[in-house]
């Protein structure tokens, strides 16, 4: 009987291998996004929160709408196009002192998009090197590049700085 059950935990160490070793050993990013983070320009390392904004990209085909107004944001990702160099986001603000003038800033990002071989599990991605970076300042006092390379790795890509009273 104790022989049956040897054979028995075997067979199942031998099963349990063999599923853990079918299975999918990607466990890596396997997308290309920027990240966007909000900074106060008076305390350039202090980080903020926006209330109240919309982010929508530009000619894009749908589901362009990054947040929809009201929402407290701290951060964002702002993916961009594989079918084109350029992507362009519109910042609008729609706190209750501004929504009536319409007040936005845009973010215009123009780069070089190509393939990256992740892995045989993980498969391709696009990168993007950011080749230029513009952007409006009707409430925005400033911006920085953190990193010209869009990659799979997870961090701060885009810093955008607001004025905040102290």
């Amino acid at each position: 009987m104790a022989l049956n059950n040897r054979y028995i935990y075997l067979i199942v160490v031998f099963v349990a291998i063999l599923i853990v070793g079918c299975g999918n050993g990607c466990f890596e990013n396997r997308t290309s996004i920027p990240k966007v983070a909000f900074y106060a320009s008076n305390a350039p390392e202090r980080a903020i929160s926006i209330d109240s904004i919309s982010v929508y990209g530009v000619g894009q085909k749908t589901g362009a709408m990054i947040v929809d107004c009201g929402k407290r944001v701290t951060s964002l990702s702002l993916p961009f196009r594989n079918d084109a160099d350029t992507t362009q986001y519109v910042v609008q603000y729609d706190m209750k002192a501004l929504a009536q003038y319409g007040i936005c800033d845009t973010l215009t990002f123009v780069y070089t998009r190509y393939p990256h071989f992740i892995s045989a599990d993980c498969g391709v991605t696009f990168n993007y090197r950011i080749d230029q970076f513009q952007y409006t300042t009707h409430m925005l006092d400033s911006a920085a590049l953190m990193v010209e390379e869009v990659t799979n790795i997870d961090q701060e890509t885009l810093r955008l700085y607001y004025y905040v009273a102290q």
